[in-house]
């Protein structure tokens, strides 16, 4: 593996460590704490646009560089919604559908970049991908209980 596929592996672990990390914050009612992920997963945004250059540069797999278009898709939504814009948008279900459905894509991206780049890697990234669904379960249970 290059030294950009090792960069593409940990900026998955810090991706899902960083999601999980808000659906516990967010089902425990923690969301002052919830900004500063906010501006880790905005950061994430500068090691995955070098890391898309380098693939474009040297002829990488194209199913590489759409998995990176997808998460730079994500990053870019959440960041304007979340950060600048301040739109509510996962009060409405006609707004947070299409925010969903970007996210996850994202979420499979790095999954099946991961697992295209190195399969012992890749099932790393592939448990944290499993721990990020248990904690959106475990933030849907939670708050269920909660209303």
């Amino acid at each position: 593996m290059e030294l950009f596929d090792w960069i593409f592996i940990i900026s998955g672990l810090i991706f899902f460590s960083s999601i999980i990390a808000v659906f516990i914050l967010t089902a425990n009612n923690k969301t002052y704490k919830v900004k500063i992920i906010g501006i880790i997963l905005f950061v994430l945004l500068l090691p995955i646009i070098l890391i898309l250059i380098n693939y474009i540069m040297t002829g990488r797999d194209i199913r590489l560089i759409i998995y990176l278009i997808l998460i730079i898709i994500y990053l870019i939504a959440e960041f304007l919604l979340d950060m600048v814009l301040k739109i509510d948008f996962r009060s409405k279900p006609s707004r947070h559908v299409p925010y969903i459905v970007v996210e996850w894509a994202a979420c499979f991206s790095f999954l099946f970049g991961a697992l295209t780049l190195d399969v012992t890697w890749g099932w790393i990234v592939a448990f944290f991908f499993f721990a990020f669904i248990i904690g959106l379960v475990y933030n849907v249970v939670k708050r269920k209980k909660s209303s």
